[in-house]
């Protein structure tokens, strides 16, 4: 088993990594206030993974700029790295699998619990309770699209102030049906934010 580092720092690659373009309009960081910022996210594709991924993001102010440090760190097989480097984050789920894009919809808007929220291409979001993941206010529910009639995903959005500040959703657990039971296929999970003035 090796230990794997990756260290981005440009806060572009946020943004742009895996395609997920669209997808950053509604959980990029927006204009960002000042101070420094710590997130912290686990990435997995196993259901009680004994060692997942770890996303974080470190953004420290220095005079009038500020160094941004994305690390992505796994203990990984050795035939596993030549896939590994660069599969985080909305990345994190396999070309294939269900289309996150319409959910950019929601870019501005409130998302309040129970309700049925239709999005482009038929894609729905249905939502259900209020949760508090690492401290963050979030709305959970139920992500479809039509054309992935086999998937869904259990997401969470959370309120307008903390998405200026996280670079993905506190949940999104990409599932695909099996049988009669829903399995995992990719787990982006926020873990810890610590935001300092």
């Amino acid at each position: 088993m090796k230990r794997l580092h990756i260290a981005l720092p440009a806060l572009m690659l946020l943004t742009l990594i895996g395609g997920s373009w669209a997808l950053a309009q509604i959980f990029g960081i927006g204009p960002y206030a000042g101070g420094t910022l710590t997130i912290v996210y686990r990435l997995t594709d196993r259901e009680n993974d004994p060692s997942p991924g770890t996303l974080t993001l470190k953004i420290v102010p220095e005079g009038s700029r500020f160094k941004v440090t994305e690390t992505f760190e796994l203990l990984a097989e050795r035939d596993q790295l030549s896939v590994l480097v660069f599969s985080h984050g909305f990345s994190h789920v396999p070309k294939g699998y269900l289309d996150m894009t319409p959910i950019s919809a929601l870019d501005t808007r409130e998302v309040l619990p129970n309700r049925e929220i239709l999005l482009p291409e038929g894609a729905k979001l249905v939502t259900s309770e209020e949760v508090l993941i690492a401290g963050v206010k979030a709305v959970r529910g139920v992500y479809t699209h039509p054309k992935f009639e086999d998937q869904r995903a259990i997401i969470a959005i959370s309120d307008l102030e903390s998405r200026k500040i996280l670079p993905y959703p506190p949940l999104l657990r990409v599932e695909k049906k099996d049988g009669d039971k829903w399995t995992l296929v990719a787990l982006t999970e926020l873990m810890s934010v610590e935001r300092k003035p």
